[in-house]
């Protein structure tokens, strides 16, 4: 059976799959369940459906945030009360999905054993779901079409839902609506001159509206803010089923472009892309098709507005029985693609450089180009490339001391500086830990100007490192401080602080800033304030933390730590309300995105948000007062989406040594 805690983080988001069809059924009851999973991702209706001839049961997720997912087993009951165990094989986040039942005249119990301890998981009632299990009053925004309309839910009496319909800053509509008599989670209003069927998941929002004589598809989310209201407090973009596992979006004038791609044993789409959204409405400006084919980082922008990212083709997924999803990249190819950035219209490709070849590409890790003024571009890889505009290689560096070099990161660039040398740093990520660390190499020779190893493992078991025993690993990205003289990065375990010519920042940071008793592996980069202190988050499941580091980096140099309960890859940003903003997988307790003071000396939460959703690699950004950020939907219900978040004018904070990744939104990486 599963382990209860892989329903927390990546893979278990959502042991959400459950429920099958079955033809000609001797019983079929439709449940209500509100707490799988704790309630986090909202009500779900269960089609239940029992054969006692062949003692056989099937059950179907019809709607909610785990909708179409199926599970398949045996029944021991009659005339739809009984017990018994369902499964399924290809779970698209877990691969083998197993619980036990009961069902009763009061509904229906979900189990599951762990440890020798048996576990309710969730509990349901027959019937459709009503304003008890499943409440939809609240504050929405909608993308209909191309438009945001903001939706307000603000009471529910017998069988009306009513509510009011405007655009952001147009004149409200009130509405009265109801409830679907089959599962309760889709509102309906089937006259009028602005009619919908909106099916509730959560606080995601998926269906149909009509107006003006035509019918759009339609897509939304709860306003989590108490700032502003609807479409003012939060807008988004979403298009196809693929995730933004890797990509932070890249801001240069009101444009961000970010792309889809998903994590090594997750579901691969079909319908992947990079896309342009324009930030004063998240309106789709040009999309660029890739199928099958993945973002497996961030976009860049050149001098004439061309747009370089890196493309993954030839992951594969498999399901091994009774186990979780694998993936597999020893078919794929890493290529560094240039397309156009046409202002309407679809961008036409301009050529694409070859990274790896099969069997050279690495399953982890993101790949972010950095461009020089000169539009020479620096990727990594197995080794690190430089590429000019034209896609014509102008050298390759290989670590010589690595045996098996990763530099799957975000180099940055350094062109005019006091040692009179043009360099680029980038961290290596070494299985054997034999050449890991971080490289300075110069921009035009591609020879080593200087390099630091932080040496042998000391905690390295007497059998070798296994996947109970994991070797330390470099996937976090090197961040400047602001005039760029200073390198912070994280290697291994532990914080570094490094002059430009290779020197530590300080003596105090010789051998690097020790974090006592760490919480996992780090591979978000360093935020830095204005103070010289750090910010950096650890990817631990459920003893995931957020530390703040004493910049001086004195003898206990941890300030404060606190829990985030969920993995952290983003990097997070600074912002100018004394409050640091971060990105984690899905925490029950407090949402994806969390705020905490920076002004405190003990850990402070100032407020969560809750999207219903899940963040990776993708970082946030904040643009002309609003927070920027890629979340990613592991369920059919709706895609990857782009969000922007009311800030109450908020900005950057104000003289920061690094408030964001990569220190700007464009993310040249200079």
């Amino acid at each position: 059976m599963l382990n209860f805690s892989m329903l927390r983080a990546k893979s278990g988001v959502l042991a959400l799959g459950m429920l099958l069809f079955v033809p000609l059924p001797s019983y079929a009851v439709e449940y209500c369940v509100g707490d799988f999973y704790g309630g986090m991702f909202g009500a779900m209706s269960f089609d239940v459906a029992t054969d006692d001839d062949t003692d056989e049961i099937t059950v179907e997720i019809v709607a909610g945030y785990a909708k179409g997912w199926i599970l398949e087993g045996t029944w021991d009951g009659d005339t739809g009360i009984g017990s018994g165990s369902v499964s399924m094989s290809e779970h698209p986040l877990m691969g083998y999905l197993a619980f036990d039942f009961e069902i009763s005249s009061t509904g229906i119990e979900g189990t599951m054993s762990f440890d020798g301890t048996t576990e309710t998981i969730f509990t349901g009632i027959e019937g459709a779901c009503t304003s008890v299990e499943a409440p939809l009053e609240g504050d929405y925004c909608l993308k209909v079409g191309q438009k945001n309309i903001s939706m307000k839910i603000f009471g529910e009496t017998a069988l009306i839902v009513r509510g009011t319909l405007a655009s952001p800053l147009g004149a409200l509509r009130g509405f009265n609506a109801s409830r679907d008599a089959v599962t309760g989670l889709i509102l309906e209003k089937p006259t009028g001159a602005q009619r919908f069927s909106l099916e509730f998941a959560g606080g995601i929002v998926t269906g149909t509206f009509s107006r003006g004589g035509r019918t759009y598809d339609t897509y939304g989310i709860r306003n989590p803010t108490d700032i502003a209201t609807g479409c003012l407090g939060i807008m988004i973009y979403s298009g196809g089923t693929g995730n933004y596992y890797y990509s932070t979006p890249t801001i240069v004038k009101r444009y961000a472009y970010a792309g889809t791609g998903a994590g090594s044993n997750h579901p691969l789409a079909t319908d992947n892309f990079l896309v342009k959204v324009d930030l004063k409405d998240m309106r789709e400006v040009w999309r660029y098709e890739l199928g099958e084919a993945e973002v497996r980082g961030s976009a860049v922008l050149d001098r004439r507005g061309n747009v370089y990212f890196v493309k993954e083709e030839g992951r594969e997924i498999s399901f091994p029985e009774e186990s979780e999803p694998e993936g597999d990249h020893s078919g794929s190819i890493l290529t560094l693609v240039k397309i156009s950035n046409p202002y309407r219209g679809t961008p036409v490709l301009e050529w694409e450089y070859v990274i790896t070849v099969v069997g050279e590409t690495h399953g982890m890790g993101h790949l972010t180009p950095a461009i020089s003024k000169r539009d020479i571009l620096f990727v990594g890889g197995d080794a690190l490339h430089a590429v000019n505009s034209s896609g014509t290689e102008l050298w390759t560096f290989v670590p010589s001391d690595a045996s098996d070099p990763q530099i799957y990161n975000a180099p940055i660039i350094n062109e005019v500086n006091e040692i009179g040398k043009k360099l680029v740093f980038f961290n290596v990520n070494d299985g054997s830990l034999d050449g890991d660390g971080i490289y300075a190499v110069n921009l035009i020779t591609g020879l080593e100007e200087w390099s630091y190893y932080p040496g042998s493992s000391t905690d390295e078991p007497e059998d070798g490192y296994s996947e109970e025993h994991v070797a330390p690993e470099t996937y976090s990205s090197a961040q400047f401080n602001l005039d760029r003289s200073w390198i912070y990065t994280a290697l291994r375990d532990r914080i570094y602080c490094f002059d430009l010519a290779g020197n530590a920042c300080t003596t105090d940071w010789e051998d690097g800033c020790e974090i006592p008793d760490l919480s996992g592996g780090i591979r978000a980069a360093p935020l830095v304030d204005s103070n010289g202190d750090i910010y950096i988050g650890t990817k631990d499941n459920d003893d995931s933390k957020l530390y703040k580091i004493d910049g001086a980096c004195p003898a206990s140099p941890v300030i404060w730590e606190a829990d985030t309960n969920a993995d952290v890859y983003t990097t997070g940003v600074l912002l100018d309300s004394d409050i640091v903003v971060i990105g984690t997988e899905p925490d029950e307790e407090a949402g994806i995105l969390k705020a905490y003071s920076t002004t405190e000396s003990e850990a402070t939460m100032e407020g969560y948000l809750n999207l219903y959703a899940d963040m990776t690699w993708g970082s946030l950004r904040v643009h002309k007062g609003r927070l920027i950020g890629v979340a990613n939907v592991p369920t059919t219900i709706l895609g990857a989406f782009m969000f922007s978040i009311d800030l109450a004018g908020a900005g950057y904070e104000h003289d920061a040594e690094n408030a964001t990744f990569r220190g700007n939104n464009a993310s040249t990486g200079r």
